[in-house]
């Protein structure tokens, strides 16, 4: 998806579709309705790719596509109250929680992390 900027020319558009991708374009003079796929690419940037040197296209897929899983299925999202993608409530209140009890998955070298109750 795209914006009606000039600098996208026919020949940007005959890239994208060479690898079998769709190229759709936004309607003109909405500069809000790809609000949230900007804030995705920033969250990206600031919070995965300005960490890494990438070296390659390979490296960069594989970075994109562990951070994307992270950011789809495990973080936490505000708009869902801070549970995770696919949790409808959050787990029963626990005064006291052994360290045992909980499950760290590293991403990434351990740049993403995501933390949970084992299950009783």
């Amino acid at each position: 998806m795209r914006d009606n900027d000039t600098i996208f020319t026919n020949q940007f558009d005959e890239v994208i579709e060479s690898s079998g991708a769709e190229v759709k374009r936004n309607t003109p003079l909405s500069p809000n309705l790809r609000a949230h796929v900007e804030r995705f690419i920033q969250t990206l940037k600031i919070e995965c790719l300005d960490k890494f040197v990438i070296v390659g296209e390979r490296h960069l897929n594989y970075i994109k596509r562990e951070w994307s899983r992270h950011a789809n299925r495990e973080r936490p999202h505000e708009a869902r109250e801070h549970l995770q993608p696919g949790i409808k409530q959050p787990p029963e209140a626990i005064e006291t929680i052994r360290l045992k009890d909980v499950v760290c998955k590293s991403r990434l070298g351990g740049l993403v992390n995501t933390y949970w109750r084992r299950a009783a």
